[in-house]
């Protein structure tokens, strides 16, 4: 019976849960959307609350403001009519671009004076208006983004000491016209005692008549940055300080994402990124995307790259230890709760230190915020007075270790303790008590919690150096290396030796082969740095970055060389002179003695010091498999296998998931049947050989090795290669990261003879010119900023290079019509830019190539099939740019290039850029470098001496060293029948041999040195020259200094001290551009820095 009626309850309980479903489920929807409404209206209730208590809790700061309209309100705060009629104005400088002077002001008295009393060219820039336009180098997601409808109001202070009219117009007509109006509360201007007289009652006048937001305060003398800040902060009304310098330029849209941060946490301090404005022209240029500001311990301001994990897009604000200084955003009661600054730092120096310490200990957050940039001008030198009869910077300095920095003050003392010991830091009592009473955290802690890196990057103890003192040349034991006083950027030189070696009384030879691996100057933070590579670049000094690439140096005491890269430093002890040239052992101007050597570190130069950049790098635990495939043809038997070696013994097997031989059709009978045999003895299961039955070419044999590839990546190497240690992470993280991302390892040299590995260079960005060869264009700043990281390039070499086998297959693969080889590279570059992907090189992947002193093998076809695929290339990708390529060989480009359809229907589908747009976006210093239209010569013809009219100059053929003499002149001067005499004076301003299509190069600037001839390399210096058409001199460069002069008797052509009045120095040229030689500042290339 119980059982019965237990059953039958279950079964009722059944009968009534199937007649609720049938009511249910029909409701199921409306349920869902119930429940959804309910859920949410509970989760905004709790939040509510939640955010309730905030308000109350930060009311204080900024009363006037909701919290509800503060968080979830958010509005675009862009004038986007005044950034459409900025891009419409015309005029000197606009859009931040760079604007000249013609060649009598930039040669006039008046411009000399107003740029030493300024320290840029004031005259240049009174030309451009104070209300121009500016050029945008946000990134373009910054132009997308909403702030806070309800922000706090800001006042602006621009503290100013004996600033130009102009400058100091134009920052603050920047501030004021770029600026949401109801944000921007006044401008305080604050003279410092200046005596210029345009700064008096012509300023009072002008603000009056124009600027009703401007307050203008003067200080009764100079008293120094610091106290004029705190003089404009001490009246200032709004919410927010913001602190500028008077020569600067404010972005579009710059104020509300320094506001918002602030709004968020008033605890916060918030800098914008600063660019540069050039200080010779005004042409408005990223300084880099953001990197966080260090120290080291002898206070020198420090960037490094910003940590990954701060980088959650490129808008966000990201954290930064130490501020630049000049320019930032503080809520006005935070300011004065961390007590201002410090009174007692005296004009300027340390200020930044002080205040970022203080903010960070005392329990604030400093942030820079990358879509709030700002133009800066840099002067060339100070051209002001020390105001101060005392070491005021050594005090500012011991002020703020004694307050902020607890133990740690005595690494800064230890780095020059008699320049500390004799100084007087003054009353302390006053912050040390604002410290105390604010609880502030120990510097301990910031050094640990903030900026954990300075202990690695800039040790306490600073490590023994390598070698230290004088740099001695063995070639004149009477000179030394100096940096001549000259500044950064400028090169070092020759010049006779300070007495004491190890401890040279003269500071500009002190240097120090530091732990770095770099070579430093002992006083100051300048280190040697080889921008370019090439034979005879010159040695430059440079702020030390610590990232090794271009500064990176070994001393070799065997050879007395000073070593990178597969260049040596070198001299030329007559003219003075130091450069770097390929190393040769054999070369007594190669030989360097310093003061001081560890020769037990020296040995010790694997093991001992910073660790080397590349090897420093973590990457991800999970990056895509790989296929690499190798074509090759008839390749020798050993560079064959070496490659295959080196891949797999090098190469994470991880990683590696095959390697693909693709023989194209060979004819040596040992890469047949012997080639599968040792395969499938040594490397059966990582190697596999594909024959294919004829020579195809290099395309053919890729596509062939890439549709039977398994990997996520597709790798393609020459046959003649040599893969580096740890060389395919560094390929892989940044495909990891973004699959439409091509990445090039760098192409080191082994040498076809000798096969020793030579560095080729540091890196450089791929290029063309409208012949379609292959190019180079130098690094900007901007991919220099750490030398480990991938840098954009717009083309790439061709040969090597990895790709997702997703993104290679989306693009097409190669164009399949493309025969043999030629003009792949460009077929796949312009499509990976064009098509929404991005090709970069990685400085830590290196790979040696064999480059043939000349290719072996037969034309594989009767036809020009080279210009046929450029042709392809051109009709396909360049649009309206392709007719530059035609127009340099009308009759070569008559050529069919087939059938296109497929490839623009491709283009078509994948909606892919204009070529304009690559030209403009990715590659717009091409036409800078190599113009479509080659501008005209400057001169051309035969060049005759005046004083000896029966002499030219002609090219010898002599060996080893190629020169110009002096020969018997040939008739016609305007076409030379001996192309040995004909030269042309081109655009790039150099001379340029028309036999041979080398360069006239003044190798050694010293009287009687010869004039010789070297491969052209299109970067002026040694190669520049200037003809004047009145004097009839041809000058060495711009400093008419040296002059070609003729030593008729032995029929030489020499350099000589420039005397106008002598005869010898005269010359003609066979036909001239009298227009262009008499503007030569005005036309041709752009001057090199």
């Amino acid at each position: 019976m119980d059982d019965k009626l237990l059953k039958a309850r279950k079964a009722r309980i059944r009968s009534i849960i199937r007649s609720l479903f049938k009511i249910i489920y029909p409701l199921r929807y409306l349920l869902l959307i119930i429940v959804t409404v309910f859920l949410v209206l509970l989760f905004r209730h709790k939040k509510q609350q939640i955010l309730n208590f905030d308000v109350a809790h930060i009311a204080e700061h900024f009363a006037d403001i909701t919290y509800k309209s503060r968080v979830f309100e958010k509005i675009d705060y862009h004038n986007y009519d005044q950034i459409q009629n900025d891009l419409n104005r015309v005029g000197p400088g606009e859009q931040g671009k760079p604007a000249t002077l013609s060649p009598e002001e930039s040669n006039s008295e008046r411009r000399k004076e107003l740029y030493y009393k300024n320290g840029f060219n004031a005259l240049l820039s009174d030309k451009i208006s104070i209300n121009r336009s500016i050029a945008d180098l946000r990134h373009p997601s910054c132009k997308l983004k909403s702030y806070l409808s309800h922000l706090p109001i800001a006042s602006v202070v621009v503290p100013f000491y004996e600033e130009h009219w102009s400058t100091l117009l134009r920052t603050i007509h920047s501030v004021i016209n770029r600026s949401p109006p109801h944000l921007l509360k006044e401008v305080i201007i604050v003279d410092d005692g200046s005596t210029k007289e345009f700064l008096h009652n012509k300023l009072e006048d002008y603000v009056k008549r124009n600027l009703p937001k401007v307050k203008l305060i003067r200080q009764h003398e100079r008293t120094g940055l610091i106290k004029a800040r705190l003089a404009g902060a001490k009246i200032a009304t709004g919410d927010v300080l913001v602190f500028l310098d008077s020569h600067t330029e404010s972005g579009y849209n710059w104020l509300p994402p320094l506001l918002e941060p602030i709004a968020e946490n008033p605890k916060t301090c918030v800098c914008p990124l600063i660019d540069v404005i050039d200080d010779q022209t005004f042409d408005v240029h990223p300084q880099d995307e953001g990197g966080r500001g260090l120290f080291d311990w002898t206070f020198h301001y420090k960037r490094i790259v910003v940590k990954d994990v701060d980088r959650i897009s490129p808008t966000e604000p990201f954290p930064s230890p130490v501020m630049a200084g000049g320019l930032f955003a503080i809520g006005a009661d935070f300011f004065w709760e961390l007590g201002g600054y410090d009174e007692e730092l005296d004009i300027w120096g340390a200020e930044q230190y002080e205040i970022s310490f203080k903010i960070w200990q005392c329990g604030g957050r400093m942030l820079d915020a990358p879509c709030s940039r700002f133009g800066h001008i840099y002067r060339s030198y100070s051209p002001f007075p020390n105001s101060r009869k005392y070491d005021f910077i050594t005090r500012n300095h011991k002020r703020v270790a004694e307050i902020w920095m607890d133990e740690y003050k005595q690494y800064i003392y230890d780095r020059d303790p008699e320049r500390y010991a004799k100084t007087d830091a003054g009353d302390m009592s006053k912050m040390k008590l604002i410290r105390e009473k604010l609880k502030c955290k120990p510097f301990k802690w910031f050094l640990q919690e903030v900026a954990p890196e300075i202990i690695d990057l800039y040790p306490p103890v600073e490590p023994e150096p390598y070698a230290s003192g004088s740099i001695q040349s063995v070639a004149d034991i009477s000179l030394c290396i100096d940096t001549m006083q000259r500044g950064r950027g400028e090169p070092i030189g020759l010049y006779p030796c300070s007495n004491n070696f190890t401890h040279p009384t003269n500071r500009n030879q002190y240097f120090v082969h530091s732990w770095h691996r770099d070579i430093q100057l002992k006083y100051g933070e300048d280190c040697f740095d080889v921008p370019q590579s090439a034979s005879r670049s010159p040695v430059t000094i440079f702020t030390c970055h610590l990232h090794q690439g271009n500064q990176f140096f070994q001393y070799d005491h065997k050879t007395q060389q000073i070593k990178r890269s597969g260049v040596c430093i070198d001299s030329d002890p007559k003219a003075k002179e130091v450069f770097v040239n390929p190393c040769d052992t054999n070369s007594i101007t190669q030989r360097w003695k310093f003061g001081n050597v560890n020769l037990k570190l020296l040995k010790q130069w694997k093991i001992y010091g910073a660790k080397f950049m590349c090897h420093r790098i973590n990457y991800s635990k999970n990056l895509p498999t790989t296929s690499i495939i190798v074509p090759f043809f008839d390749e020798h038997w050993t560079t064959l296998l070496r490659t295959v070696y080196s891949v797999i013994r090098r190469t994470p097997s991880n990683l590696l998931k095959e390697i693909i031989l693709v023989d194209d059709g060979s004819t040596k009978p040992f890469l047949k049947q012997p080639l599968d045999d040792y395969i499938a003895k040594h490397l059966k299961f990582l190697v596999h050989v594909i024959h294919l039955p004829q020579r195809n070419g290099l395309i053919t044999a890729r596509l062939s090795g890439a549709k039977v590839a398994k990997g996520d990546v597709l790798l393609f190497l020459d046959s003649h290669v040599e893969v580096g240690i740890n060389w395919l992470p560094p390929l892989l993280e940044p495909i990891s990261q973004s699959y439409r991302t091509c990445v090039c390892p760098f192409i080191d040299v082994i040498k076809d003879d000798t096969f020793e590995l030579v560095a080729q260079d540091e890196g450089a960005r791929g290029a063309f010119d409208w012949n379609m060869l292959y190019k180079r264009l130098p690094l900007r700043p901007e991919d220099q900023k750490d030398p480990t990281a991938p840098f954009a390039s717009p083309v790439m070499a061709g040969g090597l290079f990895a790709i997702s086998a997703r993104f290679f297959w989306e693009l097409g693969g190669y164009d399949e019509k493309l025969e043999i080889w030629g003009a792949e590279q460009y077929e796949l570059s312009f499509k990976i830019w064009m098509c929404g992907g991005r090709m970069v090189d990685a400085p830590c992947s290196r790979v040696g190539h064999i480059y043939r002193s000349y290719s072996p093998f037969p034309s594989a076809k009767t036809y020009d099939y080279v210009a046929k695929n450029h042709k392809r290339v051109a009709e396909v990708w360049m649009d309206e740019y392709k007719q530059y390529v035609y127009a340099k060989d009308p009759t070569k480009y008559a050529i069919d290039a087939g059938d296109l359809s497929k490839m623009k229907q491709l283009r078509r589908k994948l909606h892919c850029k204009t070529f304009r747009w690559f030209m403009k976006e990715i590659a717009p210093d091409l036409i800078d470098h190599y113009p479509p239209i080659e501008p005209d010569d400057f001169a051309s013809g035969a060049i005759q001496n005046v004083a000896f009219m029966n002499l030219c100059m002609e090219e010898s053929d002599s060996e080893p060293e190629k020169s110009v003499n002096l020969a018997l002149c040939v008739n016609n001067k305007t076409i030379p029948e001996r192309t040995k005499q004909h030269f042309r004076f081109t655009w790039r301003r150099d001379l340029k041999s028309v036999q041979s299509s080398n360069c006239v190069d003044a190798t050694s600037h010293t009287v009687g040195a010869k004039l010789q001839l070297f491969k052209c390399h299109n970067l002026q210096g040694n190669q520049m020259f200037q003809y004047d058409v009145d004097t009839q001199q041809i000058y060495v460069g711009k400093d008419k200094t040296f002059c070609f002069d003729a030593d008729g008797m032995n029929s030489k052509l020499i350099l000589n001290r420039c005397n106008r009045t002598k005869e010898s120095q005269r010359w003609r040229m066979g036909q001239m551009n009298v227009e262009r030689l008499r503007n030569w500042t005005k036309y041709g290339a752009k001057f090199h820095v």
